[in-house]
């Protein structure tokens, strides 16, 4: 029980490091509508850490253990069963840990809604099909590396170490966070808006240039010679969700300009 309970944090932990680093990648070469391609701290943690792609990762794990009465274990409909099943459950985590943001905290930490098929802006076939592939590498090539990998990681001699160091940052990191993200959610109810998390981020680190802050990727959010409230206040047409939506519905009908775009 505590080697598994051994297995899964570091699982967690290297989940949630490298899913962190393939947002970073993904967002400079793939930036959405109003964000642009400079090098950016994804998520909302101030460190190198994403939890959503760590608890993916713990359950895709486990997932990775089903076996169905009466298939075979290593035929073709078993593994397509399993990996149907996965795609399935880390779409619907995506669906309630964005849910949750936005009803807990006036917060949209992603924004799919220019997406066809979406579901709130929440989910969509294009991110589902992402999640579908990370389930087949992770399935297919990599599961079998870590059960025979992880015994030998666990059983080194630095390893708690490193996991108490490792998640003593995280704690720190999760409070530090959620203080800056209460308060943006205070300004958000107070103003009956839902903010887009990326772009108000995003228009803080323009603010910051033009402060002539030093631009943080770590604690992106962090701004000395003004308050959050007067950020919040300069941007928060720009950054409210259902202005956002009315913008969106101009893109499509070929109705926006350039102005328009970096202005966003």
């Amino acid at each position: 029980m505590f080697e598994q309970i051994q297995i899964v944090s570091f699982i967690f932990a290297a989940g949630s490091s490298a899913g962190w680093l393939l947002e970073v990648v993904y967002r400079h070469f793939f930036p959405s509508i109003g964000q642009t391609s400079r090098w950016v701290n994804p998520g909302f943690l101030a460190g190198p850490c994403n939890p959503l792609y760590g608890t993916g990762l713990s359950i895709l794990y486990g997932l990775s253990f089903i076996t169905f009465p009466g298939m075979d274990p290593d035929g073709f409909w078993t593994k397509a069963l399993v990996l149907l099943i996965m795609t399935a459950v880390m779409t619907v985590v995506e669906l309630i840990t964005g849910w949750v943001f936005i009803i807990r905290m006036n917060v949209r930490l992603w924004d799919y809604s220019d997406n066809r098929f979406n579901y709130k802006g929440i989910i969509c076939p294009l991110y589902t099909f992402f999640w579908g592939l990370i389930c087949a590498i992770y399935y297919l090539f990599v599961h079998n590396f870590f059960l025979s990998f992880l015994p030998k990681i666990i059983s080194t001699q630095y390893f708690a170490l490193a996991m108490i160091i490792y998640y003593a940052i995280f704690g720190i990191d999760l409070l530090y966070s959620f203080k800056i993200l209460r308060l943006i959610r205070n300004l958000a109810k107070e103003y009956n808006i839902v903010v887009l998390f990326n772009i108000f981020r995003n228009k803080l680190g323009d603010l910051r240039k033009e402060l002539k802050e030093t631009n943080k990727f770590f604690r992106p959010m962090e701004l000395k010679s003004i308050s959050m409230r007067d950020a919040f206040v300069r941007y928060k047409d720009a950054i409210s969700f259902s202005r956002w939506k009315d913008r969106l519905a101009r893109i499509r009908r070929g109705g926006h300009s350039d102005k328009d775009t970096s202005e966003s």
